[in-house]
């Protein structure tokens, strides 16, 4: 069993039954969504959930899990997703997939976020390529100014030589950046940017994080201070 496989498991224990649960999108998401079908199955949990993403949505609906729209549940009780990079503060760079919106839409708003990932995301500060979603239209000047607010580059994410399209018929740009010293300030400052929908770099509602390698799976929590 892999790492991924088991943060994936280990997180799917912690839902209860008759739970709205947020499915985040990934490979370590998928295994999650998995494990999460087979406890319903064997125990009959009653399950709600909603997705992040449309690929999401379908795994969970091919495995039989209840999947509804999000404008349509009273609350999310319990949500799990990975993270491109996290740091001591369970800061977390996400969305490289290409999903960032959706999910904090949902983790953001769950009682419960949980963060699942192998140990080779963990980082002492953010830095790297962080994802932002952006209106087709606003693309290059939203590159020009990511690039005045100390991004290394921006660049939009293309695919098979096209622009790469999210669920939301938007793009991406990738903006790498050196150590992030701020990124609350910094995920606000990007999403200042006019035609910028939301940025890949989640500050809130993470309590927890379950990091695995091939020898087994521990929780931490973010330090203070």
């Amino acid at each position: 069993m892999d790492a991924k496989q088991r943060v994936g498991e280990a997180a799917a224990k912690l839902v209860g039954d008759g739970q709205c649960v947020g499915l985040g999108t990934g490979s370590t998401a998928k295994y999650f969504i998995e494990a999460l079908a087979h406890r319903e199955k064997e125990e009959k949990l009653l399950l709600t959930c909603v997705s992040t993403s449309n690929a999401s949505e379908a795994l969970a609906k091919s495995l039989g899990l209840k999947t509804v729209p999000f404008a349509r549940v009273q609350g999310i009780d319990f949500a799990a997703d990975g993270a491109d990079k996290i740091d001591l503060q369970l800061n977390l760079i996400k969305g490289m997939g290409g999903a960032l919106v959706r999910e904090k839409i949902i983790d953001y708003r769950a009682k419960e976020f949980v963060v699942i990932a192998d140990e080779g995301k963990l980082c002492k500060r953010l830095f790297g390529v962080v994802p932002v979603e952006v209106i087709p239209m606003a693309a290059n000047a939203a590159c020009k100014e990511l690039l005045g607010i100390g991004a290394q580059e921006a660049l939009v994410r293309m695919q098979e030589g096209r622009e790469f399209v999210t669920d939301n018929s938007n793009w991406i740009v990738h903006a790498r950046f050196r150590e992030i010293k701020n990124p609350k300030k910094l995920e606000m400052e990007i999403n200042e940017i006019a035609g910028v929908v939301d940025n890949g770099i989640f500050t809130k509602n993470a309590k927890m994080a379950i990091v695995g390698n091939e020898n087994g799976a521990r929780v931490i929590k973010p330090v203070r201070g």
